[in-house]
């Protein structure tokens, strides 16, 4: 029987954290809050802060979806979130592990689910009907997207 869909993402979701970590394993404090992907970029400290509260609410969509029949998702606000939280007065090394720690409670969420858990839907506020599957392979694309990020604010890419 060839793997599900689900096991690329969750394979994914499983490789995010060890890439990132190597990225920013020997990054100074100082360069986390000051190199940004442009002017009006975020921090390599304020995209790590964005992924860690974002596991939680996609754990948490995830979450309804297997308890509830079709439930609304909840929206969120990520420069809100950065303002009200001073995501860029925060320690890289803390938030940073606090993500890790919620992408452990997410894999151990998703691993023992069966096939038809992965198509329970909910209604995402801009993207409409919505399933697990679906917010997993979100999840691994913002894994991919806030990553690329990083590399391009600390001036990596450029050395491929």
């Amino acid at each position: 029987m060839p793997p599900l869909p689900s096991d690329r993402f969750v394979r994914s979701l499983r490789r995010s954290p060890v890439i990132l970590g190597a990225i920013i394993r020997d990054l100074d404090p100082e360069r986390a809050r000051t190199a940004t992907d442009g002017p009006d970029g975020w921090s390599v400290v304020e995209i790590v802060c964005h992924l860690r509260d974002y596991e939680a609410i996609f754990k948490g969509r995830v979450e309804r979806m297997l308890a509830e029949d079709n439930p609304a998702l909840p929206g969120s606000d990520h420069e809100a979130m950065a303002r009200d939280q001073r995501y860029q007065d925060q320690d890289l090394g803390t938030a940073h592990a606090a993500w890790l720690e919620t992408r452990r409670a997410f894999l151990a969420l998703l691993e023992p689910l069966l096939a038809e858990q992965w198509q329970r839907p909910g209604v995402h506020p801009e993207a409409g009907p919505y399933t697990v599957l679906d917010q997993v392979t979100r999840t691994a694309l913002h894994d991919i997207d806030h990553t690329e990020q990083i590399v391009r604010a600390l001036g990596l890419g450029e050395r491929f």
